[in-house]
């Protein structure tokens, strides 16, 4: 039974959880705990960042900075959370789509085919 630190609004919040519990469970007991959504709740861990934004239907987005990979709910024990390090949690504010095009004096010489994924996320805000 692990206990795990989440570092959110400028203070630490423990939890004990089962070996057999998801990371979905740990984000619904944060948001009982500090009142932001599951949707909204951006956590970070061994340089990853965590969601689970209601566009993918409640599944794990796990984003390495590089790689942005949509699971299963997983178990903390397979995302090698024990409690040993504590996780950092944040709030999402805002996200879109952005169109990649370069260009000068108002000419664009290239223009993509992709866009960008954006997110404004707040860590350490004012406690609600």
């Amino acid at each position: 039974m692990p206990r795990v630190e989440v570092i959110v609004n400028k203070k630490s919040v423990f939890f004990e959880m089962a070996d057999e519990d998801k990371f979905g469970e740990l984000m619904r007991r944060l948001s009982t705990e500090e009142g932001i959504d599951v949707e909204r709740q951006v956590i970070l861990y061994d340089l990853k960042e965590f969601r689970m934004p209601q566009y993918e239907q409640g599944k794990l987005v796990i984003y390495d900075g590089e790689q942005r990979s949509v699971n299963e709910d997983q178990r903390l024990e397979e995302l090698k959370i024990d409690g040993s390090e504590p996780l950092v949690c944040g709030e999402l504010q805002d996200e879109w789509l952005e169109e990649v095009k370069w260009g000068a004096f108002g000419h664009t010489l290239y223009e993509a085919d992709y866009l960008n994924h954006r997110e404004f996320v707040i860590f350490n805000g004012k406690p609600k």
